[in-house]
């Protein structure tokens, strides 16, 4: 399979991802409950292929540290991620979690003291001024903008979680270049697994639903992943990584005004535009 139809399944099942956390939370499933079954899918995808068999000498306790601290951030920005449409909508959360990709960029430059150019500057600063365009209301200062403010935090710690896992892959690359990718993806999904398997057995058991969109999710995580690889395979990431945000974008802001008939303001409908603006901008490195 070449790059296009890999890159276009990709955006499909990344999309599909974000879909399948909106039907759960539309039909009010246990998140809990949900997420570990999606967890152990992915767990078991990672397995069938052999991500459990290191290479010789790709191991280290360093490694065993990012991967356990990026399963416990996997969870965490999947519960943000619905707290987030909760409050926001598939639209805007799903465009916040692509926009923090505007983290690692900043990271990258002061941690690892990367070149940048004109067009990574001007793209960080468009992405961290257009944040406060993604309430569902208006900000303002005091008792009256109470409401707009707890709804648009939710959003903001999802752009602070999933830009935090997503530069951990960053340092994963720069302080352990050997790692064999399955490897350390099994390591993530296996501690994200043992978080939330506890779920299963508390209170009630899963329902059909439950266990049917668990395992929904967990498929298209793994596809998502699988496509993603062969992707960067065959394109630069230059090309690949905005391409992928656009694509996920402009599907999952589809789906949520024509499914969902989600109501979108003037302001929001500026943000997904200069969201995708800076995305672009950022990776023009």
């Amino acid at each position: 399979m070449n790059a296009i139809p890999s890159l276009a399944l990709a955006i499909a099942f990344s999309s599909g991802v974000a879909m399948t956390m909106k039907v759960a939370n539309a039909k009010g499933l246990k998140l809990g409950k949900l997420l570990a079954v999606n967890y152990l899918v992915c767990s078991l995808g990672l397995a069938a292929r052999g991500a459990w068999q290191p290479l010789p000498g790709t191991d280290s306790p360093l490694l065993w540290s990012l991967g356990i601290f990026v399963g416990f951030m996997y969870v965490l920005s999947l519960w943000l991620f619905d707290r987030a449409i909760s409050a926001a909508g598939l639209a805007l959360s799903t465009t916040l979690m692509r926009l923090s990709a505007a983290l690692p960029t900043a990271g990258s430059l002061l941690l690892f003291a990367e070149p940048a150019n004109g067009y990574q500057f001007s793209g960080l600063i468009l992405a961290f001024a257009c944040l406060p365009l993604a309430g569902k209301e208006p900000l303002r200062p005091g008792p009256s903008g109470k409401t707009a403010w707890g709804g648009i935090v939710w959003g903001l710690l999802l752009f602070a979680a999933y830009g935090v896992t997503d530069f951990t892959f960053k340092v994963q690359a720069e302080l352990a270049p050997l790692a064999d990718p399955d490897r350390f993806m099994a390591m993530i999904f296996t501690t994200a697994l043992i978080l939330t398997l506890p779920q299963l057995f508390k209170g009630a058991r899963p329902g059909r639903r439950c266990l049917f969109w668990g395992a929904v999710l967990g498929l298209t995580n793994v596809l998502a992943t699988h496509f993603w690889i062969r992707t960067l395979a065959h394109l630069p990431g230059a090309t690949a990584y905005p391409t992928l945000a656009l694509g996920v974008i402009a599907l999952t802001t589809l789906a949520s005004l024509l499914v969902w008939r989600e109501r979108l303001r003037p302001a929001n409908f500026a943000f997904l535009a200069l969201a995708g603006v800076a995305v672009v901008l950022i990776n023009l490195g």
